[in-house]
């Protein structure tokens, strides 16, 4: 093969080694938070647990368990500390963690449509709260019933998206395995293993900005599907604290990168 015919491959090859190492990263995330539906489930319980979605329920409930003990506003601000207390036991991050499991399941089978939060058995939860203070009120709450505190639809579209990423984040392994195949040729092929390796290091530049672009751009994408500002204030936590991690991992594959590409450069 002549030195051009090398060049030209290696070139090809280290075009196609640098998305894959975007798509591996990519797979490697999704595969972090999406298909393991423990990290899934645990990420449920810390959005629930952000200050925003944290006021919105206590509101929610709060305004029920007003409304049920007959429109008292002066009982409201004993039973929102109620609830925000409630909202750390056991019993209700259990529900949580079992909420998110099942969506987990219907997100990677592509059947979700709505994502939905309900507590039950909060009254009770809420009433051993506030029964030092006001054992009447307790008594009116214990049985206080289901409470849905979030109910908004799933866009199809985005369902479809995080379907297929999850098909392809299963295959994360042979995506890092392919990666160092592609990287491997690329220097073998190359009769310049300097430039090569430089290629390969602006590819990993670009890719990790690629990934720093796609948390930036996709949460107001997804945040512009949500009209209700209850839906979007859930949609903007739930963003951050499950995709938040891909502007990280983003910023360090950029980062290696231009140390590769600044340490070929001076060789």
């Amino acid at each position: 093969m002549t030195r051009t015919g090398r060049r030209l491959l290696a070139a090809v090859a280290t075009v196609v080694a640098s998305v894959a190492i975007l798509v591996t990263l990519l797979a490697n995330y999704a595969n972090h938070i999406l298909v393991n539906s423990a990290s899934f489930s645990g990420r449920a319980v810390n959005v629930v647990r952000t200050p925003d979605v944290e006021s919105l329920i206590v509101n929610i409930v709060a305004g029920r368990v007003v409304a049920d003990a007959g429109n008292e506003s002066s009982v409201r601000p004993v039973i929102e500390d109620a609830v925000r207390e409630a909202l750390s036991n056991g019993q209700i991050s259990g529900q949580i963690r079992a909420a998110a499991t099942s969506l987990q399941s219907e997100l990677v089978s592509g059947t979700a449509t709505r994502l939905t939060l309900s507590l039950s058995g909060i009254g009770s939860s809420i009433a051993s709260n506030i029964q030092s203070e006001s054992p009447e009120l307790a008594a009116e709450v214990r049985n206080l019933s289901t409470i849905t505190v979030l109910d908004v639809p799933i866009p199809s579209r985005e369902a479809t998206v995080i379907q297929d990423l999850a098909g392809v984040a299963r295959d994360s392994s042979l995506l890092l395995v392919l990666s160092a195949a592609l990287i491997a040729l690329a220097l073998l092929l190359s009769p310049r293993r300097a430039r090569t390796v430089r290629g390969l290091g602006l590819g990993a530049l670009a890719g990790g900005l690629f990934a720093v672009a796609v948390y930036l751009v996709g949460r107001g994408l997804v945040l512009n599907e949500f009209s209700a500002p209850d839906a979007r204030t859930a949609a903007s936590a739930a963003w951050s604290t499950y995709l938040g991690g891909l502007e990280t991992w983003g910023f360090v594959l950029a980062g290696v990168g231009a140390a590769i590409t600044a340490a070929a450069t001076l060789v």
